[in-house]
């Protein structure tokens, strides 16, 4: 718990400084003039796309199996990650995306103004990159519940792709995804210590029921 708020606020601070030290506007320009990134641009647009399906596919089919065994810990895990994506990458992204209003990398001529002002127009809801929001919350769950090196390091790498492929996309500046992945570590991190935890501890604390004599 403590490491992913350690993290998050790395990740606050790496946004902070991105945008204070033009790191967002060199990354762009040079993402945009590349002639490779530029080819594999379609590539890292779809991954983008589609890439968040890995953990949201994962969780669901955790929840169903929970509810369909009647496996509380599973169903527990499952219905947590799904309030952390609605009550974190939704609600709150989606209000932090339209009272920021910041202009995505392609509105070259809107200036450096990071939030201007509140809009509803999606070409100005780049702050925060909720992408990065979902790879994050996904991730962190993975890394705190399933305990393989082996998949926490394919966890890590699908979110790191996933925030690189934002900003190689065009789609985002540096600052964005880094904040992104520090608001998705947050929200798991409130997820675990208000929701999962007391009900964890719960579960572990009722008595197993007495083995039934055979007959």
């Amino acid at each position: 718990m403590l490491l992913i708020i350690g993290a998050s606020i790395l990740l606050w601070l790496g946004a902070l400084m991105a945008n204070l030290l033009r790191i967002d506007f060199a990354l762009f320009q040079y993402f945009d003039a590349s002639r490779i990134f530029g080819i594999l641009r379609p590539a890292f647009s779809f991954y983008s796309d589609w890439g968040s399906f890995i953990f949201y596919a994962f969780f669901i089919v955790l929840l169903a199996y929970g509810i369909r065994k009647k496996h509380a810990l599973f169903r527990m895990i499952g219905l947590g990650y799904i309030y952390a994506q609605v009550a974190g990458t939704i609600l709150l992204v989606d209000l932090i995306k339209f009272g920021c209003g910041r202009p995505r990398p392609s509105l070259l001529s809107a200036g450096d103004s990071f939030c201007p002002a509140p809009s509803f127009a999606h070409a100005l809801h780049s702050f925060p990159s909720s992408h990065a929001v979902n790879a994050a919350v996904g991730a962190c769950f993975v890394l705190l519940l399933v305990r393989s090196r082996a998949v926490a390091f394919f966890a890590l790498g699908a979110t790191l792709l996933m925030a690189f492929s934002r900003v190689a996309a065009g789609d985002h500046y540096t600052s964005d995804v880094l904040a992104g992945l520090a608001l998705g570590a947050a929200i798991t991190g409130i997820t675990m210590r208000f929701y999962l935890l007391p009900r964890w501890q719960n579960i572990e604390s009722v008595p197993a029921a007495p083995p039934v004599p055979a007959h």
